[in-house]
């Protein structure tokens, strides 16, 4: 700090020392943190929405690729795949093999390995095929699903890595069950989607149209085992006819998401579609029929 002499010889602060810097008060202080609380309550929302939304485009994304995956297999194989190898009742082996429509699409998912090992003469959660199942597949994953486990603890599937997706049977409810106990299936005709028990798709039953039916949707109860395993066909489920996007149903799983407002499906025709809780019921299950009609 510069000085001055002063008449007697002794020194003092120049001018410019009179402008030294002082502490902030203790009310000045609080005055700044409650400022900067504000913010950070204006911008969290924000940022956390920002972050909402861009994992929901990755799981639209991921649809996306499990509905090309879908279509390219139907180009090669001239149908959709089957929904379930073994799952109809009785079984036709013991036990029954349990291969979800996810095993077929593999090969177009760039999983041409994983494909090449799995073992279609045996149960798809048999010892020769624990190796493939174990696989923690991304693109079957969504990022915005809450529970941290990605693979199952259920005896029968131990191991398995999960699949936030599942195929859409169709619409279930009273006046949908099919009336002929002989059925592979257990809806009637007019009620089922696509991915069924034992039976391929083709695209010509699809007469609703392609791009106005889904193949597969968000599961609302996720990662849990016995049903959300990505090799196991049990994944299949049906709509009950009177339940909205995003509420239980009681009768099985249901179409539900962690995004706000609605869960994403895949179409026919691949492409993926965001389907809002307030969607028309009607409309929603028309959506979830190959043939209904509607």
């Amino acid at each position: 700090m510069r000085t001055a002499i002063t008449r007697r010889g002794r020194t003092a602060p120049s001018p410019r020392g009179a402008c030294a810097r002082r502490a902030f008060t203790l009310v000045e202080l609080l005055v700044v943190v409650a400022i900067i609380g504000v913010l950070t309550a204006l911008l969290l929302p924000a940022v956390q929405a920002a972050r909402e939304s861009a994992r929901r485009t990755q799981c639209q994304n991921h649809l996306r690729q499990l509905g090309l995956a879908i279509v390219a297999f139907e180009s090669q194989h001239g149908a959709l795949p089957i929904g379930c190898v073994d799952c109809q009742l009785p079984p036709p082996t013991f036990p029954p093999k349990l291969i979800g429509w996810q095993v077929s699409t593999l090969p177009f998912l760039e999983q041409q390995e994983l494909f090449d090992r799995f073992d279609f003469t045996a149960a798809a959660h048999a010892a020769a095929n624990r190796p493939v199942i174990a696989a923690r597949l991304g693109q079957m994953l969504c990022p915005s699903t809450d529970a941290a486990a990605v693979v199952s603890d259920h005896p029968v599937w131990r191991g398995g890595g999960f699949s936030d997706y599942a195929g859409l049977y169709g619409v279930e409810g009273d006046g949908h069950d099919s009336p002929d106990a002989d059925d592979l299936q257990t809806l009637r005709k007019e009620a089922l989607g696509v991915m069924l028990y034992a039976t391929p798709t083709a695209l010509h039953e699809i007469t609703d149209g392609a791009s106005h039916t889904a193949a597969v949707g968000e599961m609302l109860i996720r990662r849990q085992g016995n049903e959300a395993e990505w090799a196991n066909g049990l994944g299949l489920f049906a709509q009950e006819k009177t339940t909205p996007i995003n509420t239980r149903s009681g009768l099985g799983n249901d179409l539900g998401s962690p995004h706000p407002g609605g869960a994403l499906a895949a179409f026919c025709d691949a492409h993926a579609a965001f389907l809002a809780d307030d969607l028309d019921q009607p409309v929603l299950n028309a959506l979830l029929t190959r043939a209904g009609g509607d």
